[in-house]
C-alpha cells in the first residue's frame, strides 16, 4: 500500500511539474515577447527623433473600449451604403493627419498630399499591401494589383508594353460598342438608369480589347451572370479587405462560385485565343492579331493562369472605373442643367451632327475635360486606399502641436490615404468645395494642384489604363449627349445631397441608386 501510495504521489508531482513547466514556459514567452517588443518600440522612437519626428497630436476619438463604437458605426454605415459620410464625419474636422487605434491596432489616417506623395513616390519602398494581398487573392489571385516587389515590377513592365500600344490607336475600335451604346440607351423606356447600360458599355469594349472578341453584352442578355458574378466577387472582396487580417472570417458559398464562375468564364477565353494562335495567321478562325494581348502574356508568362490573373485585373479596372465615372457625369450633368448645356454647346461646335469621333476631336472639347476633371475630383473611383508600412519610416507632416513636423510611422502600421476626402478640402479647392463646377479648373489656379487630384493613384503605380479609359469616357458621354438632347433628371428626383447620398463601395466607387435619367426622346 506504502508503494502504491508513492506511486501516485510521484505521478501527482511528475503531473504538476509537467504544468508548472508548460505554465513558466508560457510566461517565459509572454515576457520575452513583451521585452522584445518594448526594445523594439524605444529602438523605433529613438530612431524617429534622430530624423525630426514629433508624436502625433491628433487621434481619432472614441468612447468605447478598443474603440468598438467606431467599429460599430462602420459596420452600420457599410450596411446603410453611407461609409464614406461618416469616414468624412470622423475625420474632417480633426485635420489632414491622424492616428487611429481601432481594436488595438495603431495606424495612420491621412489626406495631406505630402505625405501621400511620400508613401506613393519618394518613399515607395517602405510600404506594401499586407494582408490584403490575402483577401482580395480568390478574384485578383496573381495579377498585378495584387502583387508587390519584384512580381509586381514584373507585372508592370509586361502590362505598360500593352497598353502604350493602346494609346497609338485610333478610336475606330470603340465606335461599334459606343453605337451599341446609344442604340441600347434610345431601345428603352423615357426614363432610364443609365448605369447598368454603362457597365455593359465599358465591359464590351474592355473585353474586346484585352481578349481579342467582346462579350456583346450590350447586344445580348447571356453575359448578365457574367456580369452579375464579377459585380458580387467585386463587392465581397472590398468587404474582406475591410476587415484586415480577419479577411477569412468573411467567406460566403456565393463568394467562392462568383470567383470560379468568372476564373471559367475568362480562361475559356484564354483558351479560345490560344488555341487560334496555335494554329496561325491563316486558320479558318480568323486573324490571330485580334488576340495581341493575351499571345505577349502568354509568351511572357507562359502559363494560362497567370495570362487569366492578369486579364481579371485589366478587366476589373477597365469595366468598373469607366461606367463608374460615367454614371457619376449624367447623375451630375444632369443635376446641373447649366453645365449640360455648355457641354452640349461645345459637342455640337466640335462634332456638329458628326458621329465619328477623334482623339483630336476629343482634345479640342477643354469643358468636355473640365468637366470629367471636376466628377473624378468629387467621387474619385478609389476614394480611400490602404498601405502597411514594411519597415520603420517617416511621413514628412503630422507631428507636433501644429502637425507640420515629420511623423514615425511604426512597421506594421496601415495607412489609410484618403482621395475622397482631400479632393473636399477647402484649403485646395475653395468654400465650395462639395460644389460641382467645372469651371474651377479654367483658371490655371488648379495646375499645380499637384499631389491634391489623385483619381488615377499615381508614383510608380500610377494608372496604366488612364488614357484609354479617359478617351472610352470621353467617347461615351459625348454621344449620349449628343443623340439625346433633351436628357435631364426625370419628375420626382432631387438634386443629390451630398449629406445623405448613399454609396455602392465595393472595389470602386458607385452610387446605390443608379443613375435614372428622362429622355424625351
Amino acid at each position: 500500500m506504502f508503494s502504491e501510495k508513492s506511486q501516485e504521489s510521484a505521478s501527482l508531482l511528475d503531473s504538476i511539474s509537467l504544468s508548472t513547466v508548460i505554465l513558466l514556459s508560457i510566461v517565459a514567452y509572454i515576457s520575452y515577447s513583451y521585452v522584445r517588443s518594448s526594445v523594439a518600440y524605444r529602438a523605433e522612437t529613438a530612431w524617429g527623433e534622430q530624423h525630426g519626428c514629433m508624436p502625433i497630436q491628433v487621434k481619432l476619438p472614441y468612447k468605447w473600449p478598443l474603440a468598438i463604437d467606431i467599429v460599430r458605426k462602420g459596420f452600420r454605415a457599410h450596411w446603410d451604403k453611407q461609409l464614406l459620410q461618416l469616414f468624412q464625419d470622423l475625420y474632417r474636422g480633426l485635420g489632414p493627419n491622424i492616428e487611429q487605434t481601432l481594436l488595438g491596432a495603431t495606424g495612420f489616417v491621412t489626406h495631406d498630399p505630402e505625405n501621400i506623395e511620400t508613401m506613393l513616390s519618394t518613399r515607395f519602398e517602405d510600404y506594401g499591401f499586407g494582408p490584403r494581398r490575402d483577401a482580395f487573392f480568390a478574384l485578383l489571385g496573381e495579377g498585378i494589383f495584387n502583387q508587390d516587389g519584384p512580381p509586381w515590377k514584373h507585372s508592370r513592365a509586361l502590362l505598360r508594353r500593352q497598353f502604350v500600344r493602346m494609346q497609338y490607336q485610333d478610336l475606330s475600335a470603340f465606335q461599334e460598342h459606343v453605337d451599341n451604346l446609344v442604340n441600347a440607351v434610345r431601345s428603352s423606356n423615357n426614363v432610364v438608369d443609365l448605369q447598368p447600360l454603362f457597365f455593359k458599355y465599358t465591359l464590351d469594349l474592355t473585353t474586346a480589347l484585352i481578349f481579342g472578341q467582346s462579350v456583346n453584352s450590350l447586344m445580348s442578355e447571356g453575359v448578365d451572370s457574367f456580369s452579375n458574378d464579377f459585380s458580387e466577387a467585386a463587392d465581397i472582396t472590398a468587404y474582406r479587405g475591410r476587415l484586415g487580417d480577419l479577411y477569412w472570417a468573411y467567406t460566403p458559398a456565393r463568394f467562392r462560385k462568383s470567383c470560379k464562375a468568372i476564373k471559367i468564364y475568362v480562361d475559356g477565353y484564354v483558351q479560345s485565343a490560344l488555341k487560334t494562335l496555335e494554329k496561325g495567321q491563316d486558320s479558318p478562325e480568323g486573324n490571330t492579331g485580334q488576340f495581341v494581348f493575351i499571345r505577349e502574356l502568354q509568351d511572357e508568362l507562359k502559363d494560362p493562369i497567370l495570362v487569366r490573373d492578369q486579364l481579371v485585373n485589366c478587366l476589373l479596372a477597365g469595366r468598373d472605373t469607366t461606367a463608374c465615372l460615367m454614371t457619376w457625369t449624367f447623375r451630375l450633368l444632369v443635376q446641373y442643367p447649366e453645365k449640360l448645356v455648355r457641354l452640349r454647346k461645345e459637342i455640337n461646335d466640335v462634332l456638329g451632327d458628326q458621329q465619328i469621333v477623334t482623339r483630336t476631336h476629343i482634345r479640342a472639347m477643354p469643358y468636355l475635360d473640365c468637366v470629367i476633371k471636376e466628377v473624378l475630383r468629387i467621387y474619385p473611383p478609389i476614394p480611400a486606399n490602404l498601405r502597411f508600412a514594411t519597415k520603420t519610416t517617416v511621413m514628412p507632416r503630422g507631428g507636433g502641436p501644429d502637425g507640420r513636423s515629420p511623423v514615425l510611422i511604426r512597421k506594421g502600421w496601415g495607412i489609410t490615404y484618403a482621395p475622397y476626402l482631400m479632393h473636399r478640402r477647402v484649403d485646395l479647392y475653395g468654400e465650395d468645395a462639395e460644389v460641382f463646377r467645372p469651371e474651377r479648373w479654367e483658371d490655371g489656379k488648379l495646375k499645380g494642384i499637384g499631389w491634391g487630384w489623385l483619381p488615377f493613384n499615381d508614383g510608380p503605380r500610377v494608372c496604366l489604363g488612364k488614357d484609354l479609359a479617359l478617351m472610352e469616357a470621353s467617347l461615351g458621354i459625348l454621344r449620349i449627349v449628343q443623340a439625346f438632347p433633351n436628357i435631364k433628371l426625370p419628375p420626382g428626383e432631387v438634386r443629390g445631397d451630398p449629406g445623405t447620398e448613399k454609396h455602392a463601395l465595393t472595389l470602386v466607387l458607385a452610387p446605390a441608386d443608379g443613375c435614372k435619367v428622362q429622355l424625351d426622346q
